[in-house]
């Protein structure tokens, strides 16, 4: 598997630099805009950094990864570094049972791109979503029946639109993640 480590510049609103005392999920989004590359969120979220701290529309967006529609993964963040990913006024009662008041500080962000405002994702996204998934499961020690979520799960917000609207695709993404996961450790 291909990541291109492009990290994004420590900023206040991408990038705090914050570290993360113990990864417990991730967690999958949709980019929310069609036809855009990996590395152009890459480029949004870094462009956050040119933001007033001072204004009160200022935007704190950020993902650990980015998985663009041919299969390319853009890593912005380290795993062990917090993101913007899954802030919200307010969380699901089971988000925090398992992640505490504010998940952004034990869970990894992975946005994956997708051709069309129906957020169905490429076989090519999928497979490489799947691999990082499985990497990242066993090298941060957790289950992937337990610790993939979706960001609707947490805040209920329609994020990835594909896997809300079809869970059952969500339920297959993760079989997919498990399966890698017996074939990596093996």
């Amino acid at each position: 598997m291909d990541i291109q480590h492009t990290l994004i510049p420590v900023n206040p609103f991408s990038r705090p630099g914050k570290k993360l005392p113990r990864v417990k999920a991730l967690v999958i989004h949709w980019v929310a805009n069609p036809g855009s590359t990996a590395p152009q969120n890459r480029h949004y979220f870094a462009s956050l950094k040119d933001q007033s701290i001072n204004h009160a529309a200022a935007k704190y967006a950020s993902a650990h990864f980015i998985v663009g529609m041919f299969g390319e993964i853009v890593q912005c963040i380290p795993v062990h570094e917090m993101a913007y990913h899954v802030g919200a006024k307010t969380y699901l009662p089971y988000a925090l049972d398992n992640l505490g008041q504010y998940p952004n500080n034990c869970c990894v962000g992975i946005e994956l791109c997708h051709p069309h405002t129906d957020g169905r994702f490429t076989p090519e996204t999928l497979t490489a979503a799947t691999e990082l998934c499985s990497m990242l499961c066993i090298q941060l020690e957790l289950n992937p029946l337990t610790a993939l979520w979706r960001h609707y799960d947490i805040t209920g917000k329609e994020c990835p639109r594909w896997f809300v609207t079809h869970p059952e695709a969500f339920e297959e993404f993760k079989q997919a993640v498990v399966s890698a996961v017996t074939v990596l450790k093996r």
